[in-house]
């Protein structure tokens, strides 16, 4: 089996993107597969979707990609709107984004998805290749709203039909799988317990830090490698995943999210704007 290493939703964040880069190079992966959203939210997308472009063996596009080809009104919220807007007019003329401009329109959400030797990469759901969220929502919900929420997680389980599939979207690094399965996550670990999710029949698993899975082979898994640019889960580094068809190598890289900081807080757009993308960085949320 290759070994293949993941990232995701990198969003214009340069210091971050060379940080795993540097980090994937020294693993030595056979592939490189991005997942979507190389674009908008950071003050780089340019520079960060040629070196996406040149880097990776496989390059999908996600929902931010798709509001720059074909934009819908009322698909983003006013802040990532004015972001996006910003986002498109550094991206002219840029090769890699006129290619990928081309096989959104050509293609629509199948430039978010790609099979390879018997796997299924895709940026959000089977479903909803661009728009739908593989997790079970806010944490103040997991308790009351158990039995739904499970029901709606084996729903996106069940829609993957790869054994192993890897999507993004989420910001967040997990293993959605079946209950039975729960041995797949050795006791002696820590795991977020903040957005990990216990279901009659689903487990939705968030590592804490870099964190190694063993015994996935033959096991319903869906696998997100987490964000590179901009993670939610809590944890400010720099995320991406490693995975040999049995093994699911989460890893945390540290990288200098004052500067990224810094550069948003100096983009020609509104001030809330800036203070909302910038801030957030340094609290992975």
């Amino acid at each position: 089996m290759q070994r293949i290493a993941f990232i995701s939703d990198v969003h214009a964040n340069l210091e971050a993107l060379t940080a795993v880069l540097r980090d994937v190079d020294a693993a030595r992966p056979d592939l490189l597969v991005s997942l979507g959203d190389t674009i908008n939210y950071g003050p780089d997308p340019r520079e960060c979707l040629r070196l996406v472009d040149e880097a990776a063996d496989i390059v999908l596009a996600g929902n931010h990609e798709k509001e720059a080809a074909a934009p819908e009104p009322d698909e983003l919220e006013g802040d990532a709107r004015e972001l996006l807007d910003w986002t498109v007019r550094q991206l002219e003329g840029l090769h890699a984004w006129e290619r990928m401009r081309e096989d959104l329109l050509a293609r629509g959400a199948a430039a978010a998805q790609h099979r390879h030797q018997g796997l299924h990469f895709v940026h959000a759901s089977a479903s909803k290749p661009f728009a739908q969220y593989v997790w079970p929502g806010h944490p103040q919900h997991h308790l009351h709203l158990n039995a739904q929420l499970d029901k709606y997680l084996v729903e996106l389980l069940d829609a993957f039909d790869a054994t192993h599939s890897f999507v993004g979207h989420t910001h967040t690094p997990s293993v959605l799988t079946s209950y039975e399965h729960r041995e797949l996550f050795p006791i002696q670990f820590e795991w977020n317990r903040r957005f990990t999710f216990l279901g009659p029949r689903t487990l939705f698993y968030v590592p804490q830090g870099s964190r190694q899975l063993e015994g996935l082979a033959g096991k319903k898994v869906v696998i997100n490698p987490g964000s590179v640019g901009q993670p939610r889960d809590g944890n400010p580094d720099a995320s991406w995943a490693l995975y040999d068809g049995d093994t699911i190598d989460f890893r945390r890289v540290p990288y200098e999210h004052a500067r990224t900081a810094a550069k948003l807080r100096a983009l020609p757009v509104s001030l809330d704007t800036r203070r909302y993308f910038a801030d957030r960085l340094a609290e992975g949320s």
